[in-house]
């Protein structure tokens, strides 16, 4: 079984150097992997990163293209049709994984314990810059910096999904289902996909030991971008519920003020030990979670 390692970038020259370095290192044998790595239009110094890479690593089987439509999910339907692998992962280009992480996933796909898992995920954890991590940060909104961790066992994901800097799929899933939908942004495209498999009923395996180190940017943490993202997130689903009927988006609705009820309840605790950037944030990124979702206008 031969794994396809996707990353698809867009000037992150800082990063993704070490990106490949990980990939270089990894333990697993290079005749049973690629690397496709999908530049989307960068006007940074990533072409010249990419081409030395490919020309350096002649043991290693890369794969470079270019996918000149912006947008994450045109680079990721890009990726998964150069793939050749029977598993397709995206890691993203300031992702780290750890040496282990390709032969990890290998093996879980090969294990027949594991084969009727269609797609797989694991741990996330993010690197800041030295001094910036986030005091508002909370187990409620960790998803704002891409954190998953749901302990060591090896699992299947319920209510949860696979983080898209950590996410990897049989390739027949993409054959029989489409890939990425190109309209939406930030995490509603990958939970487009997901929402797919659950219609399907297949199913999702967390595996902790496929981890990831996921570096995030200074200005990721600032209040300004947290609302922003925020308000993302609620118009992208908007946009992914636009062909349902009026019950699924009005429950929706529901769910969304249900939530931003809960956050309030939430808040409390945080109150309570004083630490009120906490309490803020928890309440803050539902308020606009919400909110996004009637904004018609792209951000």
């Amino acid at each position: 079984m031969k794994v396809s390692v996707v990353i698809c970038t867009y000037n992150r020259e800082l990063y993704l150097p070490e990106c490949l370095e990980h990939l270089k290192n990894q333990t697993e044998a290079p005749e049973n992997f690629e690397i496709v790595l999908v530049n989307n239009n960068s006007s940074d110094s990533t072409e010249e990163i990419c081409q030395k890479f490919v020309a350096d690593e002649p043991q290693l089987n890369v794969v470079y293209v270019k996918e000149t439509q912006p947008g994450l999910s045109f680079a990721r339907n890009r990726g998964i049709t150069t793939a050749t692998g029977d598993i397709v992962c995206f890691i993203d280009d300031d992702g780290f994984a750890v040496p282990k992480y390709v032969s990890t996933l290998k093996a879980f796909a090969e294990n027949d314990a594991y084969k009727e898992y269609i797609s797989f995920g694991g741990k996330v954890i993010p690197r800041y810059n030295p001094g910036k991590d986030p005091e508002w940060l909370s187990v409620y909104v960790e998803g704002l910096v891409s954190r998953m961790d749901m302990g060591e066992q090896v699992k299947p994901f319920e209510k949860k999904y696979p983080v898209g800097c950590n996410m990897a799929y049989r390739k027949e899933f993409f054959e029989e289902h489409g890939g990425f939908n190109t309209d939406l942004h930030t995490r509603s495209d990958e939970k487009f996909v997901f929402d797919k498999l659950k219609k399907a009923n297949l199913k999702i395996l967390y595996v902790p030991a496929m981890e990831v180190e996921h570096f995030i940017d200074d200005y990721r943490l600032e209040r300004s971008f947290v609302i922003r993202l925020a308000k993302v997130i609620g118009q992208s689903e908007a946009i992914r519920l636009k062909d349902y009927g009026f019950g699924t988006r009005f429950m929706k609705v529901v769910e969304y003020i249900f939530k931003f009820g809960a956050s309030l309840v939430l808040a409390i605790p945080f109150l309570f030990k004083g630490q009120t950037m906490k309490a803020k944030y928890v309440v803050m990124v539902r308020w606009y979670v919400f909110t996004g979702f009637f904004i018609s206008k792209k951000l």
